[in-house]
């Protein structure tokens, strides 16, 4: 199903660019010269107009979130009338070491979460004008200084960019935008230096209020904060927060219904059919650039398309910035042309004549890349001319061989170490950090999981049983972030299969990958290791599912799971008071604390008086009467839902068996009537039809098994019914 918007009619079309025609033949004869799009010149990789995509960590949905805060939100001024610019990294004030409190999150699009957990080293220097870095922009920077035990650092490591922070921490913001923020990296690289730094003001944010950096945006780095510094005069920065505030956020390349209410724009001369920004990448990337007057709104989407944003293509969005810095519109449209015509890349095992592939100069066994992935990693960074082209050798000969391998790309965005090392590479300009990666990375056997056997293990320094990282993930993800020292080797059952906890299907990857962050940002890593030593021999909250011989916490018709009580519960004003601290059950249970709505309520509860008042043991009490409401409505409602779920996908199965061995009893009824071995009878009855052959007579019947099966496996009843009970179940969810 596709993504993009229908094509207009016209006849102003923009074909991909050819290739340029090979000057080298051989085995594996690349050239740089020959790669599409044609390549920048290498000292474009330098400007500060790149935007790799960063891996991210996810906000936990799950958690009670407060409102927006307003003038009176619970935030600590600290000056109101001249805030104290944080001091250089070295020299900087410690602060009170945040407590956050850690809960449930769902699993959610990996990459759409993941993008923005960069490793920046701290840059300790300013130079005098904000959007110029003192520091040689092509020097190789070492990993972030991350210690073991401390303060935290007052500036933090690196913008948080896209990513929520809902942990406690010091922020900027002008006094009259308060839910507008700025995080104290971008205010100490961009606003310090400048005259106007008096017209920001520092607050500390408590935690769990989810706090995101408003000044990242390239259109403010690039364009609105020179001319405010250029003219010393901040209302255009004032009116494009005011303005980004009210614009809903990009979903990426995730499907989008015209539910979700999102502006679309579109090329005014239509350059490329059916191209279109979403209202934040345009506002973001395009609005207040010599490209403003090349895009216009775009037509409403129909209810029942569903639409993609160009400009969030990796590759895309760094060509944007970088040619509308240019004016370079042909440049721009050229490029983008080429990058939306490839295909989008699986991450599977494909024909190695499929595609383009690029490969490392410098040989690295395994190491390819197909076009796609490669733009959006490296094309138009510092490291693009360190790959090249791999171009086929002519003949025959060559292309049997070639469709007979399998070559998978290493760069895709579910290869999460690669991807993290790339980024590691272009944040410290070092391209080693990368090629010691991938030369072990690409001759082990990839993260997934389904897990590894026999492989090469480590865990957090003392020791830790159910904490493991694999050896691809120590060398790309902890090795080249700088923080290898605090992981030692362990040993591990060689036969076990074991799932490496930096992976996606880890059970606790979010709630590491949030925590790991939280370490980064404030330059401790025990934020992160004291985590996992509290987390990781516990059981992940089950959710829905019930669970028989387990412990519990609570009380009698409200129980709690270790994992939620230890996230989240323990730390409220009623966390030492439950009833059950650990007890025992052999009857199957169900958590009744991990979904906000009861969340919310607990809270309500934990701040109605002090423990033990009546007022506070009569909202308990009827914090207690509803979860035995609730347990009664779950029996009565989840369960069938998953009956009827399960039953509709065996019927589904069934049905998709039952087509195969029709094509299968059909193909033999061609073989022998073709071959002549027929008995001279006709096989079947009336409802099935009269076949030469009694495969012939089967196949009819099990197609129509197959038609019959999907029927009975899309009853309109049943699906009614399942909507009925979530309706019900939603009233107490």
């Amino acid at each position: 199903m596709s993504t993009r918007p229908p094509a207009r009619d016209t006849s102003n079309n923009h074909a991909p660019p050819q290739p340029a025609a090979p000057n080298a033949v051989g085995q594996q004869a690349p050239t740089g010269s020959e790669r599409l799009p044609p390549p920048p010149p290498s000292n474009t990789a330098n400007n500060q107009h790149q935007y790799p995509r960063r891996p991210v960590a996810a906000p936990n949905t799950q958690q009670t979130v407060a409102p927006t805060v307003d003038h009176t939100s619970p935030v600590q001024p600290t000056n109101n009338a001249m805030p104290i610019p944080p001091p250089l990294a070295e020299t900087q004030q410690p602060i009170p070491a945040p407590i956050t409190v850690q809960s449930q999150d769902p699993m959610a699009n990996l990459y759409t979460q993941m993008n923005n957990l960069n490793m920046n080293p701290v840059e300790q220097n300013a130079a005098p004008q904000p959007s110029v870095r003192a520091l040689d922009d092509n020097a190789p920077r070492p990993p972030p200084h991350i210690r073991a035990t401390g303060e935290p650092l007052e500036v933090i490591t690196y913008c948080p960019e896209t990513r929520a922070v809902d942990y406690s921490l010091y922020w900027y913001r002008l006094p009259d935008l308060p839910d507008l923020l700025i995080c104290t990296r971008c205010h100490a690289d961009h606003i310090q230096p400048t005259q106007l730094a008096s017209k920001f003001e520092k607050i500390k944010r408590p935690d769990n209020f989810n706090s995101t950096c408003c000044f990242w945006f390239p259109r403010v780095k690039e364009f609105i904060w020179p001319e405010a510094v250029r003219t010393g005069n901040v209302d255009a920065l004032r009116e494009f927060l005011e303005k980004r505030l009210n614009v809903k956020a990009c979903k990426g390349r995730n499907p989008t219904a015209a539910s979700d209410g999102i502006k679309w724009f579109g090329m005014a001369g239509n350059e490329i059919n059916g191209f279109i920004s979403c209202e934040a990448c345009y506002e973001d990337r395009i609005a207040g650039t010599p490209f403003e007057t090349k895009f216009s709104p775009y037509r409403e989407q129909p209810t029942g398309e569903q639409w993609s944003c160009d400009i969030s293509v990796p590759f895309i969005s760094r060509v944007v910035v970088k040619k509308a810095k240019e004016n370079d519109w042909a440049g721009f449209v050229s490029l983008a042309t080429h990058r939306i015509s490839l295909p989008k890349c699986e991450g599977k095992d494909v024909q190695s004549n499929d595609c383009t592939w690029y490969m490392p100069r410098r040989k690295i066994e395994n190491m390819r890349a197909c076009e796609a992935c490669y733009l959006d990693r490296v094309g138009f960074t510092r490291f693009e001319n360190e790959f090249e082209k791999y171009v086929m050798p002519p003949g025959f000969d060559s292309y049997f061989e070639h469709m007979t391998q399998f070559w998978s790309c290493k760069l895709t965005e579910t290869n999460l170490p690669l991807v993290w090392a790339m980024e590691n590479a272009l944040e410290q300009r070092n391209w080693s950090v990368f090629t010691s990666s991938a030369e072990v990375a690409c001759r082990l056997p990839p993260c997934t999981k389904h897990g590894i056997v026999r492989g090469n293990w480590w865990t957090i320094q003392g020791g830790c049983d159910n904490f493991d990282v694999c050896e691809t993930c120590y060398t790309s993800v902890l090795r080249t972030s700088g923080v290898a020292q605090f992981f030692e080797p362990a040993q591990r059952n060689p036969e076990a299969t074991l799932v490496c906890d930096f992976c996606v299907a880890s059970p606790r990857f979010r709630q590491y990958l949030r925590k790991y962050a939280q370490a980064v940002d404030l330059g401790v890593f025990s934020y992160y290791l004291d985590y996992v030593r509290a987390f990781a021999s516990v059981p992940v909250c089950p959710g829905l599912e019930v669970v028989e011989k387990g412990h519990w916490w609570g009380y009698p018709n409200a129980l709690f799971c270790e994992d939620c009580y230890l996230s989240f519960v323990a730390d409220t004003k009623l966390g030492e008071s439950v009833t059950f601290k650990k007890a025992y059950d052999e009857r199957a249970q169900i958590c009744q604390i991990w979904s906000s709505r009861m969340r919310t309520m607990w809270l309500k509860v934990c701040d109605a008086s002090p423990p033990g008042s009546p007022e506070s043991n009569e909202k308990l009490a009827e914090f207690t009467e509803f979860g035995s409401k609730r347990l009664k409505i779950y029996t009565q409602t989840v369960p069938q839902m998953k009956f009827i779920r399960e039953m509709k996908l065996m019927k589904m199965q069934n049905a998709m068996h039952q087509g195969l061995l029709s094509v299968m009893y059909n193909g033999m009824d061609g073989l022998k009537s073709v071959s002549g071995a027929v008995d001279g009878n006709l096989h079947g009855n009336s409802s099935v039809g009269w076949y030469a052959t009694d495969e012939g007579a089967q196949g009819a019947q099990m197609f129509n098994n197959m038609q019959a099966g999907f029927a009975s496996a899309n009853r309109t009843d049943e699906w009614m019914q399942i909507f009925q009970l979530e309706m019900i179940w939603k009233e107490v969810e």
